[in-house]
C-alpha cells in the first residue's frame, strides 16, 4: 500500500476534522493549528490518517492522532508515529506529551513513558486540550533529541 505522509494545509482542515471527528475524538480548535497537523493519504489520495502537535515553546502537545484504514497494521503505526516525533525534533521541541484512555506497548516502543499529571508542564496543562482530558487519562511523555 502506498502512502504519503505530509504537512497539512488550510485545504485540509474540513477532512482533518471529519477523520477526528468519526473517530471519536475532540476537533476543537484544529481549525487554530492545522499547519502542526501531519495527514497521510493513501494512492486515492483520501486522507486516511493524521496527527496534531500543539508547540509550547520546547515542548508539544500530540493530539488527534488517527490511523483509519484496513491496510494499517502495527509496522506502519510505529513508522507513522517515528516520523512524526523526527518532525517534533525538526520543530526543535525537546519533550512530546499525550494523552489516552489507555497505554498502548506501541508508545512505549519508541519512548514514551507515563508521567504523573503533575510533573507535565505548566504551559500544556492549561491547554485547552489538556484541560478536557478526563481525569483518568493517561499522560505520555516522550523526551526528544
Amino acid at each position: 500500500m502506498a502512502m504519503i505522509v505530509r504537512k497539512a494545509k488550510q485545504e485540509d482542515l474540513l477532512q482533518v476534522q471529519r477523520l477526528v471527528a468519526k473517530a471519536g475524538l475532540r476537533d476543537e480548535g484544529i481549525e487554530h493549528i492545522i499547519e502542526h497537523f501531519l495527514v497521510v493519504e493513501n494512492e486515492s489520495k483520501q486522507l486516511i490518517g493524521t496527527v496534531g502537535i500543539e508547540v509550547y515553546k520546547e515542548v508539544g502537545l500530540l493530539r488527534s492522532l488517527v490511523l483509519q484504514s484496513a491496510e494499517w497494521d502495527a509496522k506502519l503505526s510505529f513508522d507513522f508515529l517515528q516520523l512524526t516525533l523526527r518532525y517534533a525534533e525538526e520543530r526543535k521541541l525537546h519533550a512530546v506529551y499525550l494523552c489516552a484512555k489507555s497505554t498502548s506497548a506501541l508508545f512505549h516502543q519508541i519512548g514514551f513513558r507515563e508521567v504523573a499529571r503533575k510533573d507535565v508542564p505548566e504551559v500544556i496543562r492549561e491547554s485547552a486540550h489538556f484541560q478536557n482530558q478526563d481525569e483518568t487519562a493517561k499522560v505520555l511523555c516522550c523526551k526528544l533529541g
